[in-house]
């Protein structure tokens, strides 16, 4: 007999040594090899689990198929007309569809206008009158942009090119009708407002150069705005928060002064109220939300007397 020496694979314990029989003996496996796993599928789940049913594909019907629709429906009371618009999207959303209806209370033939609006085209079509008007823009080589419409009752249209300057934000267009009758308006824009500058025809037919614009600011926590059209400048402060909002306006060279006060006495109700300094008129108008899919409002104007109510 011999002493076995081997490698231990624990800390040595503090024995006598081991002796055994001289005839050979395999080794006993000291960390036996776990059993094979079953097989695995192509989905990764074990072949003892069934694997889940794949429905079959669903067909789908024309009623299905078809995309949501709009309806609305609207009666004027003083004029007696009733107006209908039907509306939904085709093309998998790449266009509007609607038709729009109007027929007088008394009877009579409606008055059908169909219209196709995409991103970069629209048409409406007016059936009454035999006349379409057609609408594009496209994107032209660089920063150029172009739009245009066309009447074809008329025989006119308009065709107006916007570019950049550079890389500021601020753009000039020029635009022109079709077929051209004088100068083309050019008009700069720019984050705070635009500056146009237009011909235009007197009655006595002189033609003069017009400028108008529009320039915005923030003052104050709210934001004034000065529109100039005419040679006239109406100048318009707005404060708003999250529960009042008020509006002084004063308009130029006449020194009309008005002014507009709204507050939020409720989640669902609004009152508003405006009142003219030169004139002593005044409206209030009162809104209450009654719920998800029903408000009304209910409002009073001095210059006619007329009181008035609405429901949505």
């Amino acid at each position: 007999t011999c002493p076995l020496h081997s490698v231990p694979l624990f800390p040595p314990v503090a024995t006598s040594p081991l002796r055994v029989a001289s005839r050979p003996m395999a080794a006993p496996a000291l960390l036996s090899a776990p059993p094979p796993p079953p097989p695995m599928e192509e989905d990764g789940l074990t072949s003892h689990v069934a694997p889940t049913p794949t429905p079959p594909p669903s067909k789908r019907g024309f009623l299905r198929g078809r995309p949501p629709i709009r309806v609305t429906s609207e009666f004027d009371s003083e004029r007696q007309l009733f107006s209908h618009r039907i509306s939904c999207r085709v093309l998998n959303g790449l266009a509007k569809l609607r038709l729009r209806v109007h027929h007088g209370a008394a009877g009579g033939a409606p008055t059908p206008e169909v219209a196709l609006m995409g991103r970069n085209f629209s048409a409406v079509v007016d059936t009454a009158s035999r006349g379409a008007v057609l609408r594009g823009t496209a994107d032209l080589a660089g920063s150029l942009h172009l739009s245009a419409a066309h009447n074809t009752k008329e025989g006119q249209g308009e065709v107006a090119v916007t570019t950049n300057l550079g890389d500021s934000p601020c753009e000039i267009e020029l635009s022109s009708l079709v077929p051209p009758d004088g100068l083309p308006r050019a008009t700069f824009l720019f984050p705070n407002g635009e500056v146009s500058v237009k011909e235009k025809k007197l009655d006595e037919g002189e033609k003069i150069l017009s400028v108008n614009g529009i320039v915005k600011s923030h003052i104050l926590n709210g934001v004034c705005t000065a529109l100039y059209n005419d040679n006239m400048m109406n100048i318009k402060y707005r404060y708003k928060d999250d529960e009042l909002s008020f509006i002084p306006s004063l308009t130029l060279p006449s020194n009309s002064l008005s002014f507009a006060f709204k507050r939020q006495l409720t989640p669902s109700d609004k009152f508003s109220y405006r009142y003219h300094f030169d004139t002593n008129y005044w409206s209030a108008v009162y809104k209450q939300k009654a719920s998800k899919h029903v408000k009304w409002k209910a409002g009073y104007g001095s210059d006619e007397r007329l009181g008035w109510a609405s429901v949505w």
